[in-house]
């Protein structure tokens, strides 16, 4: 699974930092690639078969920081 998320409040390495460590608690196998300039969050499962989280408690854990997911 590759969910792409756009997070309007994503402004800086706290941020970044913040986010993946959110993400780390409900998928700790999961990569993360956040990219500040565009706003966006990519989660990749390791194994797209054998989803760890689904995508709503990823969104659930990046909201849980503070951040807003554009469209959610």
């Amino acid at each position: 699974m590759t969910l792409k998320l756009s997070v309007p409040t994503l402004v800086d390495a706290e941020s970044v930092e913040t986010i993946t460590e959110a993400i780390a608690t409900v998928d700790p196998t999961a990569q993360v690639a956040v990219d500040i300039a565009t706003k966006t969050v990519a989660v990749d499962a390791q194994n797209p078969q054998v989803a760890v989280a689904s995508e709503e408690s990823i969104k659930q854990a990046i909201t849980a920081t503070g951040h807003a997911i554009e469209g959610y």
